[in-house]
């Protein structure tokens, strides 16, 4: 053990001219290894979330989309959730066939 830690004082001092000896050398060691850690975590690049982005496109009928998931909200049992979508979807100008499933839905779940 104590030859792999004069190994490890040697390695040091010949990368960086400065020979760690007793508690300096801990809390030194402790120091730059924490300065490490800091600067491979700054360097991390975060991910964008664009959470205004518009899908309506991308989902087809916006009106259909969120009368299936309020169909999945019912069946998980969030019914809350359910009950807000579909009295979003009947405030829209729908056609007579969207409006009576969103009805049913919403009648089922009262």
């Amino acid at each position: 053990m104590q030859n792999f830690l004069s190994h490890v004082e040697t390695e040091f001092y010949d990368l960086t001219g400065v020979l760690p000896e007793g508690i300096i050398g801990l809390f030194g060691g402790l120091l730059l290894f924490s300065l490490i850690i800091y600067l491979i975590r700054f360097e991390k690049k975060k991910e964008i979330i664009l959470s205004d982005l518009d899908v309506s496109n991308d989902i087809g009928d916006e009106i259909n989309a969120k009368i299936n998931l309020s169909r999945s909200l019912i069946e998980m049992e969030q019914i809350d959730e359910a009950r807000r979508l579909l009295e979003e979807v009947l405030k829209e100008n729908l056609n007579s066939n969207d409006q009576s499933v969103a009805n049913d839905l919403l009648e089922s779940i009262k």
